[in-house]
């Protein structure tokens, strides 16, 4: 079940949560062990074998939530993406270490072999809470009834924003919900990126990105140049070296005049031309936070967040 984005809701039969800056998961705990899929599908549980020792307490329950790691006192996407980077089990269990991942739930929709989802959501959050979830990796995220006051406070701490739940509400598989609203600070957008602007020192000054528009090409959503470091311009450089195209992957890019001060000063390149650019084929996804879209459909400010490695190109949707 997922949230639509819109203004908070108020009222006394909504429930407020902090949105948590994730990796959304349906946690399967059953005899055969635990298992993590994440929203799009993906077993991701051998990133994560801290999350383990609620086999231990937990006998049978399928558990929705988010997987977050902490850094600085506040959720990081960069130390997300890590764990969710290779599969070498020596590096898996030192990350582990370092940077103990914790799983946020707010959702039960089965427990001991009984489907909760048609049940109204106050009584699955009730068995939630009652379950004995290990307390080092395991948290049942809170619930508030003061909804503007949570806002503010996640505005101050750094934090995504809130989720607002009607009390009352069925969980609906697969399904984004009315009675599920986000409101974000900022906004997540996945993207795919189609080109690149080289820097210096082996770097990567800027990324073309679109969405897929179902015929093979992208939809030109604009350049992000914010937020790549110098080691993640590195590997974002050998990561789209090693998938080159001759053409821009992007249908009509660059169309149109700049969109306004709070876009990028040109829809072009490097002073409005495309000579300095280095295409790629349509095959990395990475994550985007923005503060809205201008009428031309171009992120506004947008910042690099880190790759999505949990997510294939096709599978990319626009989530505004």
């Amino acid at each position: 079940m997922l949230a639509i984005a819109g203004p908070q809701p108020i009222g006394a039969e909504w429930l407020h949560e902090v949105k948590w800056d994730g990796l959304r998961i349906l946690a399967d705990v059953s005899q055969s062990g635990l298992q993590l899929l994440s929203r799009v599908g993906r077993d991701v549980t051998g990133s994560f074998p801290e999350l383990e020792p609620v086999t231990g307490t937990v006998r049978d329950a399928l558990i929705d939530g988010e997987v977050i790691v902490l850094r600085n006192g506040v959720p990081s996407h960069e130390a997300l993406t890590d764990r969710l980077r290779g599969t070498d089990a020596r590096r898996t269990r030192r990350l582990a270490e370092d940077e103990p991942a914790t799983v946020m739930a707010f959702d039960l929709l089965r427990l001991y072999g009984v489907d909760l989802t048609g049940r109204p959501l106050t009584e699955r959050r009730a068995s939630l809470e009652r379950l004995r979830l290990p307390a080092e990796s395991w948290r049942t995220s809170p619930r508030y009834d003061d909804g503007p006051a949570l806002l503010s406070a996640t505005r101050e701490q750094g934090l995504e924003g809130v989720v607002a739940k009607r009390s009352g509400s069925t969980y609906q598989p697969g399904r984004r919900s009315p009675d599920w609203v986000k409101t974000a600070h900022r906004r997540d957008q996945a993207c795919v990126v189609g080109g690149w602007l080289p820097a210096t020192e082996d770097g990567v000054a800027a990324l073309l990105v679109g969405l897929p528009d179902g015929a093979g090409l992208l939809r030109y959503t604009g350049r992000v140049e914010r937020g790549i470091g110098a080691r993640s311009g590195q590997d974002l450089r050998r990561l789209l070296s090693a998938i080159p195209a001759e053409t821009a992957p992007f249908a009509a890019p660059f169309d149109g005049p700049p969109d306004g001060p709070t876009d990028a000063p040109s829809d072009g390149l490097l002073d409005g031309g495309t000579e300095s650019a280095c295409w790629c084929r349509p095959r990395l996804v990475i994550e985007v936070r923005h503060l809205g879209w201008s009428p031309a459909r171009r992120m506004r400010e947008p910042v690099f967040r880190g790759v999505r490695t949990d997510l294939d190109a096709a599978e990319v949707r626009d989530e505004s």
